[in-house]
Parts: structure tokens; C-alpha cells; sequence
């Protein structure tokens, strides 16, 4: 179908009737040209690649409709940057949406929180804290973990635990003062 070999021209000439063979000529004469141009837009090379097969597959769609008035590369180039430009505008519109919908989830949680009973949050609040306290404790060494357990859990005096465990109620202090600030310090890091 081209007369002189200049595809530009032919396809101004058919106007109304694009031929495949001359958009598929135009495709192969401009598309890398168009990806790097589009991709200055995107920034991604794929996305880039698909607005640019997608403005070919919409001018061949609408082909019996479209009138190129300016030189085809004016025309495919506007078209590749209008492309570009709405596909980062819907891009903007879906991180909002997206956005509005993680405030509105966020906002929702609150008032939900805000009407559990005070006795719910003490529960879950005291449950965290036993939680940590059991991590903390699993921290110390054993002998001190022992005599603390012993001492504040079980409520032994210091000599029963002595007793028990056969050794002074000055070890048993001794381990105790220790277990007391590395729970301290292991607390202040949490």
C-alpha cells in the first residue's frame, strides 16, 4: 500500500483508512522511541511499554474515526503523553482512595476501641503486661527467675525460699535485688 516509502505521508493520504501493514510499519518505526519517551512520564518501563501498545491498539480501533491533521509522530507522540498523563492521574486518584479508605479504617477502629467496656481494655492491657513480664523473666538467669517467682508469685518469704531451695536468705536477697533491676532495665527497653 505505500506509494513513495514514507509512511507518514501515506497515512495522511488514507486518512480514514488505516492499513495494518502501514500501522504496523509506524508501530515498529516509532515504539522504542515512544517507551523511552512514556517512560520519562511512568518511570517503569513495563507500564511505559503497555500505554504505548495501548495507544496503537486505540488508534487502530478508531481508526475510521481518526483524522491526522499534523505529521503521525506530532500525533502518536501527543497521544503517548495524553496516555501518560491520564494514567498518572487515575494513579493519584487510587493512592487517595486508598488513602481515604486507611483513614476511614483507622477512624473506625478508634471509636470501636472507644466503646469496648473499661473492663476490656484493663483485661487486654493487663494481659500485655503479663506478657512482657513473662518475656522478661524468661530473660534472667534461672536461679534468680526461680527466687523471684517464688518470692512474688507464690508469696514465700525469703527464708522459706531458703529452705527450699537449701541455700542463705542472703543469697536469697542477693538474688533477688539482682532480679529486680534486670527487670528494671529489661522494662525501661521496652
Amino acid at each position: 500500500m505505500l506509494l513513495n516509502g514514507n509512511p507518514e505521508k501515506e497515512l495522511l493520504k488514507l486518512d480514514v483508512n488505516i492499513d495494518k501493514r502501514l500501522l504496523e510499519l509506524l508501530f515498529k518505526l516509532y515504539y522504542s522511541r515512544l517507551c523511552a519517551y512514556a517512560t520519562t512520564f511512568i518511570k517503569v518501563p513495563d507500564l511505559a511499554e503497555e500505554i504505548v501498545q495501548e495507544t496503537f491498539i486505540k488508534l487502530w480501533e478508531n481508526r475510521a474515526s481518526i483524522k491526522v491533521n499534523v505529521s503521525f509522530k506530532a500525533y502518536i507522540f501527543k497521544s503517548v503523553h495524553n496516555n501518560c498523563i491520564n494514567y498518572l492521574k487515575r494513579s493519584n486518584v487510587i493512592k487517595l482512595q486508598s488513602k481515604q479508605m486507611v483513614d476511614d479504617l483507622l477512624y473506625h477502629n478508634d471509636l470501636t476501641l472507644q466503646n469496648f467496656s473499661s473492663d476490656i481494655i484493663d483485661n487486654l492491657v493487663s494481659e500485655e503486661l503479663e506478657s512482657r513480664l513473662k518475656n522478661a523473666l524468661n530473660e534472667l538467669p534461672a536461679q534468680s527467675r526461680n527466687i523471684f517467682i517464688m518470692n512474688r508469685f507464690d508469696q514465700l518469704t525469703y527464708s522459706e525460699i531458703a529452705k527450699k531451695l537449701d541455700i542463705s536468705v542472703n543469697t536469697v536477697k542477693t538474688q533477688m535485688k539482682r532480679a529486680i533491676k534486670k527487670l528494671r532495665v529489661i522494662f525501661d527497653q521496652i
